[in-house]
Order: C-alpha cells, then structure tokens, then sequence
C-alpha cells in the first residue's frame, strides 16, 4: 500500500485501505515511524472496536487513539454536540494532555475544552453556551455533568471515549463511578459508543478490560509486555527523617546533575516534612507539589519542571501518572513504594522513554522498607504484577448515580434502574434487594421518592418492579 502524500510505512500490512489517510496524519504531525503499539492499536480502532492498550511509558499510548479518533471526529463533527470525551483521572494530568492534543484536534479543525474543578466560572459557561467537539474531563466532574440538561444535550450525539491511566482507577471508589458514568452515557446518546482505555501494565488485564466495556460488549487488548530496564539504587540511613535529608542533598550534589530530580514519598505529610528540611539543607531550589495545594502553584512547578533547570520537587502521586514533565535523570523514592506497579510507575518517571533504563535512589531509614524495595526489584525482574483488586458493588456510589438518574430522567422502572447498573462490570452482581435498600435509605433523606406501592402490586418478577424516582433539590 501508499498513503497519501508519498508515505510508504510497512505497518499497513493488514491494516484497511481507510488506515492510510491516518497513517497520513501521523506523518504530517510529526510520526515517521509507528510504534508497535500504535500499529496495533490503528487497525483496532479504525474498526471502532472496544480496546484496552496497555503499554509501557514512551509509547505513544496517546497518539495512537487521538489522533485516528480526531481523523474520525473530522466527518462527523456537529455544532454543539460534544462528540468525544476524553476522561483522565489527575487535574494535573488535564491541564498537560490538553496542551499536548490540542495541536492533534487543531489539525482537523476541532474545538476542544477542559472541565474539571479548576476551570474558571467563564469557562464552565462557555462550554455550556457553545460545547467543544471534544471534552477532556476528570470522573468526579462528569458525574456532575451527567445532572446538567443541557450537558446531557451537548453529549446526545457522543461517539467515543477515551480512558487515561485505567490502571488507578480499578481498585477504588473513582473507578466504581466512573464504570456506571460510562452506562449512563451510553443510555444518553442515539449512537453505540467506542470505548478505549489507555493503561500501565497490571497484573489481571482482562478485569481491566472488562472494567472498561462492562458485562455485554467484546473487547480487543492490545499489550506491550515489553519489561523497561531499572537502573535502581537501595539506600538504609540510620537515623531520622533528618539524616535522610542530609544524605539527598550529598547524594545530588555528587551527581552534579544539570535537570530536575523527582522525590517521591507516599503521603502528603512526609513530602511537605522532607521539602521543609530540604529547603534549609539543598543548593538547589526545593518545590513541592501534591494535589492539597492550589492550582497556581502546581502549574509553577510543573512548568519549571518542563523548563528541565536543576531542582528537586518532593511529590505525592500528583506527578506520578503520565504527565509530561520534560527531561528528568533520576527519581528518588522515600520509603518503599509498597507495589510494583507504584515502583514502575513513579521511577519510570526517569528518562521517559521506553528505550532507556528507569535511574531511581530508594532510600529509607527503615530495615523493613529496604527489604520490601528488593522483593519488589526482584519481582519486576521476573515480570511480575501484582493483580489490581477491582472495587465491586460501592453502594455508596449507586446512591450518587440513583440520585443522578432521578435528575437525568425524573422516573425509571426498577428493572431499568437494574439493567443498567448490571451493565457495569462492577456492579454485574448487584441484587434487587440492595438496590432497594439503598432506594428506601434515599427516601428515608428525602433525596427520592420511591412509589412502593405500584412495587408491591406487580412483585412476581424482577422485571415487574417499579421504580419512580424524583429528585427532590433540599436547599
């Protein structure tokens, strides 16, 4: 085959005839050559099939599902009608892949926003009057979005949505939310909608990919089980939190590096405890970033981080997911990361490419720390991940989204209700029993209105139960 404009690329072996404008576009943003992972991941997604792409940092794992989709979004596009989301789940994150697709969608002539809970008054507005073409989002705010008529409106027509860092959001209440937000989107708009997933490796890949479709679709996996090299040092200090800072700030100055250096600890308290010490001990300007401080600061940091001068920023797991924070040689980790997965994740930070090995310092004043950071090592050497356990059934969180359904759709049959909440994978085995519990423990708060009685007068099935769900705002 030849794409257009002279491209001869060897990956359209197989790949349909309509791959090759795309494989166009790739060239003409800058791709000469592809990726295993986008040649894979391109011949999948041009056949809108459900994907979950698991790949290693450096892969282009971005790349290859915007910018096909954008090359879809380019014939279909409709005025006020958001046709794609884009779901991440760190503001930080955002803010970045924002910056970094906005030239994709700009190429084809698409407008795309961010909502999250930074964005400015104005621009939750505007995005309401004149809805972009494309949505990047975080799962807490698009729940909220799943209650506004008029966003309801905008998302009628949605086509495709795209999934970031699928990997932190399995094993909690963020994940369990956004799978029934997925649902509910799904009942909202006329087309079938092409899900793709973007993740780190985990260790049970298929409940990742069935986290992703729910309980009634197929899905395809696309996986680099490529194992990136760590170059990593284990250091025990005895002492105190002090000496450990003392030994950093030798440690750095041996090194003489000339770009940033990330030091990550595994709660707020200890990154703001360390940058305090550091402060007073480092030559080397210290910053701080976590997701507690405001978004000016983060931004600042982040974009001294991208500039790659000489400093060290102690951080939380703000900075650990696939942000782009330009050219970082090393990561220093205090304490053990607890998982492999953490560990890949934080040190592969360092040299963010996949060709090149991960540098990191895990340093502790904690004998049983160091042990588990050398378990750890050795796991990853023989390619073992840890399994992601799936938060199933949060009733917590069906009580949002019952209330957000009485909002969406003023009244629903009980099987309905059901039937979509079964659709996610979370939820597949949630009993009629606890979806009244949680319906009656609503009303009890006066947030719904339950009609038992048509319940009652046809209870010989499941199917045969109503529900008459309306929000009552309390104010």
């Amino acid at each position: 085959f030849q794409a257009e404009d002279g491209i001869r690329d060897s990956s359209v072996t197989g790949v349909q005839t309509c791959a090759l404008p795309i494989l166009a576009k790739f060239h003409g943003l800058g791709f000469t050559n592809l990726t295993e992972i986008q040649k894979k991941a391109l011949q999948l997604i041009i056949q809108k099939k459900d994907s979950l792409i698991i790949a290693p940092t450096g892969s282009g794992k971005t790349e290859c599902s915007v910018i096909p989709v954008f090359s879809f979004l380019s014939k279909t596009r409709q005025t006020g009608k958001i046709k794609a989301l884009y779901i991440t789940p760190l503001r930080a994150l955002n803010r970045d892949v924002f910056k970094r697709i906005i030239r994709y969608a700009e190429s084809e002539s698409l407008k795309i926003e961010i909502r999250h809970g930074d964005t400015s008054q104005a621009a939750r507005k505007r995005i309401v009057a004149l809805p972009p073409d494309v949505l990047i989002t975080t799962p807490e705010t698009l729940v909220i979005l799943l209650t506004q008529e008029k966003m309801l409106n905008a998302l009628s027509e949605l086509e495709w949505v795209i999934i970031d860092e699928i990997h932190d959001l399995l094993s909690n209440e963020r994940g369990s939310q956004l799978s029934l937000s997925l649902e509910r989107l799904q009942i909202n708009t006329k087309h079938p909608i092409t899900r793709i997933g973007l993740s780190a490796t985990v260790g049970n890949i298929e409940d990742a990919a069935k986290f992703l479709v729910g309980t009634k679709r197929k899905f395809e996996i696309i996986h680099d089980d490529t194992i990136r090299k760590y170059d990593v040092e284990i250091k025990h200090v005895k002492g105190t939190i002090s000496d450990v800072a003392d030994f950093i700030v030798d440690y750095l100055s041996k090194l003489k590096l000339n770009s940033p250096v990330l030091l990550f600890t595994n709660t707020r308290g200890e990154a703001e405890f360390l940058a305090s010490i550091l402060r007073e001990k480092s030559l080397v300007p210290v910053e701080l970033h976590h997701g507690s401080l405001s978004q000016q600061v983060r931004e600042e940091t982040e974009d001294n981080l991208k500039s790659g001068k000489s400093r060290l920023v102690v951080c939380t797991s703000s900075l650990e997911l696939g942000l782009d924070i330009g050219s970082v040689e090393l990561v220093v980790h205090y304490g053990s990361p607890r998982q492999v997965s953490k560990f890949m994740q934080r040190i592969g930070r360092s040299k963010h490419n996949k060709h090149s090995s991960a540098k990191g310092l895990i340093i502790t004043n904690n004998v049983d720390d160091e042990l588990e950071t050398k378990a750890i090592l050795e796991r990853i050497h023989e390619g073992s991940i840890e399994e992601q356990l799936i938060h199933e059934g949060s009733l917590d969180v069906l009580a949002h989204h019952l209330v957000g359904l009485s909002m969406q759709f003023e009244s629903m049959s009980v099987s309905d209700a059901l039937e979509i909440f079964r659709n996610s994978f979370l939820f597949r085995h949630l009993t009629l029993e606890d979806l009244v519990g949680v319906l009656e423990l609503l009303e009890s708060n006066y947030l719904i209105f339950f009609d038992k009685d048509k319940r009652s007068e046809e209870h010989t099935s499941e199917l045969q139960s109503h529900l008459n769900l309306v929000c009552r705002l309390l104010l």
